[in-house]
This record gives structure tokens, sequence and C-alpha cells, in this order.
């Protein structure tokens, strides 16, 4: 399942795999464009292993938080809340303590432009669930987008703005606090 990669494409892979494995914690801005064309803008933090939230701006109703566990998406405006272990999504994969590409993650593709170096994955346990593209800047190695095309085919693109490494991540952020039930007492 892993593409065949030239001498070039493996160098390039080892820099991003080395830059992903630094990365402790992370915070930054974020621009989405939904499937549909539609924007959502909002926060974005990471502390590894395994925590990740997306604080999507109003009026996007939705909460992501990766507990370490299991990764929550609460949908406020419907009162849904879905889970998954967060190692079986393709941006939990990446919040691992150690950043494998050819362990877990199959490397389907690694495509090297100017100044710029993306590397396309899989989950080796379910390939067919989609892939992650992983877009970085060059000199220096930094992390600027990514793109999950679903098991369908729809692609939703996340592009990082005013990206912060190895800083200071409150732990608070990522404890889950599932919705109130309004029908309880």
């Amino acid at each position: 399942m892993d593409a065949a990669l030239d001498d070039g494409q493996w160098q390039a892979l080892k820099v991003v795999e080395t830059y992903l494995n630094g990365v402790k914690s992370l915070r930054s801005r974020f621009i989405q464009i939904a499937p549909d064309g539609s924007l959502a803008e909002g926060s974005f933090y990471l502390r590894r292993p395994g925590r990740l939230r997306f604080e999507y701006d109003p009026p996007v109703p939705i909460l992501i938080v990766g507990d370490g566990f299991l990764l929550h998406y609460q949908d406020k405006e419907l009162g849904q809340v879905n889970e998954w272990p967060i190692f079986d999504t393709p941006i939990g994969s990446l919040s691992r303590d150690d950043v494998g590409f050819g362990k877990d993650l199959a490397v389907t593709e690694v495509v090297r432009r100017e100044g710029r170096v993306s590397v396309t994955v899989v989950r080796r346990a379910d390939p067919g669930e989609g892939s992650l593209t992983l877009d970085f800047t060059s000199n220096p190695t930094q992390l600027a987008q990514w793109r999950v095309t679903d098991a369908q085919g729809y692609i939703t693109t996340v592009a990082l703005k005013d990206l912060e490494v190895n800083v200071d991540v409150s732990a608070k952020l990522f404890v889950w606090e599932p919705p109130k039930d309004p029908n309880r007492r």
C-alpha cells in the first residue's frame, strides 16, 4: 500500500516525520473549507499524545475535543455528540506520542514542490475510510494545512495561520464535558 518513493521523497518524508515528532504542543487559528465551499474559522490546539481541540467561531455550533482516548464531536445546535477512538481517526493518528509513517499510517504519495512538501496517508487498518494530506512549508519545515478526503470522496481543507509550536497549552482545553441534558433536573 505504501507508495514507491524515490530518494528525494524519502528524505522529505523523514524531515516531515522528524518535525512532527518534535511538536509536543501547538496553538493556531484555522480556516476550514468544507466540501460545499463554506468557510469556518476558529482556534486549534494540540497536546500530545492524543489531545486536540477545534473551537469554531460563531455562528458555527461545533466543538471537537480529543481527550486522549476519544474524539468528541459536538453539534450544539442539534444537541448531538458523536465519539470515536481518537487514534482511529486520521488526525488522531498524528497526535500519537510517536508519529511514524509506515507504522499505522501508510504513505500513498509524497509531492515536493518549491518550498512545499505534501504527504498523503491512509490508516493501514482501514484505508477505505479516506485519506489525510498534510502540507508543509520548507525552510523552515512547518505544518501549513491538511486536507481530509472522506470515504465518499468529499474534501475538507484546514489551513493554519499564526501557528505556535511547543507552547504552553492548558490541559483544561482537552477535558471533555458532555452537554447538559435539558430534560434532566
